[in-house]
């Protein structure tokens, strides 16, 4: 757990990774800024929902509402509950949903599946990757795969103040849908934090002066 204190002065922008993943997956410009944090999952100590993961991740990471949230997937979806327990005005969403109708209907319908095979389930609908990110992901705790994945069947959705989500998704995905106003990205898909990394922060600098 990170030592920060209960006073901080400088604003920092918290960036989660995807169901699986861990802080590897932003690497290369993104650890350019220099107002970031890029967080690994807290180790699971049985969280069964959104919002118990959220709580977990702000004590562990002592987030501020002050501070800024993003992630990818999972990472994005949890993200907002962050914010909406704290009161955080900026939140990025790097493929990731704000509606359970966003969710491609085959990975609601499939989520049972979990509970036999939860990484190679989440690797087949992710896509190829080649052997560090299998590395990555198949070093997650498979307890909290498997239950991230029954916590999202039964997600209702964010319903707190549009106006803080900054979004950015791939045109691509096949994964999540989006609707509403968004930040598209040519050619990307489910991944854009990863595969398009430099896209994804020349759209968060026109939102926000991070420190390059």
């Amino acid at each position: 757990m990170q030592n920060e204190g209960s006073v901080r002065d400088l604003k920092m922008i918290y960036i989660l990774p995807g169901m699986g993943a861990n802080a590897n997956m932003y690497s290369g410009p993104w650890r350019e800024i220099t107002d970031a944090k890029f967080i690994d999952w807290p180790k699971y100590n049985g969280e069964r929902t959104i919002s118990e993961v959220a709580e977990s991740v702000i004590r562990h990471y002592a987030i501020m509402r002050s501070d800024s949230v993003a992630g990818s997937s999972l990472g994005g979806i949890v993200s907002l509950d962050i914010a909406d327990k704290l009161g955080i005005r900026n939140v990025y969403l790097f493929g990731s949903a704000v509606s359970k109708s966003e969710i491609n209907p085959l990975l609601r319908l499939l989520s049972p599946l979990s509970e036999i095979t939860p990484i190679k389930f989440l690797q087949a609908i992710a896509g190829k990757f080649e052997n560090e990110i299998l590395t990555m992901f198949s070093s997650t705790e498979t307890e909290f795969i498997r239950t991230m994945c029954h916590a999202l069947s039964n997600w209702q959705g964010y319903e707190g103040d549009q106006s803080i989500i900054k979004r950015i998704h791939g045109e691509k995905d096949k994964i999540l849908s989006f609707f509403g106003v968004c930040k598209k990205i040519k050619n990307g898909g489910h991944l854009i934090g990863m595969t398009h990394a430099i896209d994804c922060i020349e759209i968060i600098s026109q939102y926000s002066p991070i420190t390059i």
